[in-house]
């Protein structure tokens, strides 16, 4: 990699896989808890549009190569590029591509959709990113290609009840076809007396991580069925499945949203439901937890 490849690079892109924590957009201005020093006011700016950042705490600024070296201490540019080559970040022409995308899809018909086993290697490096088992995200998810004005487009794909899916990208975050739950059932053709509910599928797939890395403090001990609500505003269909478990155990969010949903679960269900949130209090959801990513004071 060299200079020019690098400077094509999206700051904003590098900054979510590095875990910087996002405070605020508005406009093409991105704030972010500075990477170099504990802080509660986000003084860090990157300027989408000129993919340049700047800390006002220091008044300093600069390029992609600049920030690595001042996060990582890397003495050379040298040096800096090669850490930058090591990782999978997204160009700034393929972010604002795929904004336009997920802007476009909402109001435009999107043919030539294809379903096809989970191989593309940005894919696979964006669960890495959140630190979920590429094998368990192989098992539950598909790859999707789809063109909107004869653009190609794609990302990962997961599967509801109305045969829609929920689609996901470093960029990207909405629904092909009609939103709905996703229920699945913990052995084939075969319903348990308890049920896990996670409000996304992300958050699914890092508790099915959590498993397979037998973490115990974290994971259900007795078998359970899996219901990933794709919203909280499909609860009410939610509502008609949950009725057949015994014990309803609910992954949520640490957020109001979150709290809401589990009150109104338990307020149809009673003694029948546990808000399993106090596994994860210091994150906001379950892959924060497994990212060890914890929530900030004004979250």
């Amino acid at each position: 990699m060299n200079i020019e490849q690098s400077k094509k690079l999206s700051i904003i892109d590098f900054l979510d896989k590095e875990n910087v924590t996002l405070k605020k957009k508005k406009g093409n201005a991105y704030w972010y808890l500075s990477p170099f020093r504990d802080e509660k006011t986000a003084s860090f700016k990157v300027s989408k549009k000129e993919n340049l950042w700047y800390d006002y705490a220091i008044k300093e600024g600069g390029d992609l190569v600049e920030l690595v070296k001042r996060m990582y201490n890397k003495q050379s540019v040298s040096d800096a590029l090669a850490y930058l080559a090591s990782k999978s970040i997204a160009t700034v022409d393929k972010a604002i591509e795929t904004a336009i995308a997920a802007k476009e899809y909402t109001t435009t018909k999107m043919n030539d959709v294809k379903l096809l086993p989970l191989s593309n290697h940005s894919l696979l490096s964006y669960f890495s990113s959140r630190r979920i088992d590429i094998t368990i995200g192989r098992m539950y998810c598909r790859e999707i290609h789809y063109k909107v004005e004869q653009k190609h487009y794609y990302g990962i794909a997961f599967g509801n009840l109305s045969e829609g899916h929920e689609v996901r990208n470093p960029y990207f975050k909405g629904c092909i076809g009609h939103k709905d739950i996703t229920l699945l059932a913990h052995t084939f053709n075969e319903w348990q007396n308890g049920c896990l509910v996670f409000e996304g599928f992300m958050d699914f797939l890092a508790y099915m991580t959590l498993v397979k890395q037998q973490d115990r403090w974290f994971v259900v001990e007795s078998p359970c069925d899996y219901m990933i609500l794709n919203s909280v505003a499909n609860l009410k269909q939610a509502l008609h499945y949950l009725d057949r478990y015994t014990h309803i155990h609910c992954f949520l969010d640490n957020d109001q949203a979150g709290r809401k949903t589990v009150e109104s679960i338990s307020n149809v269900f009673e003694y029948r439901v546990t808000d399993e949130s106090f596994r994860y209090a210091d994150y906001k959801d379950v892959n924060d937890y497994l990212m060890r990513k914890k929530r900030t004071a004004s979250e």
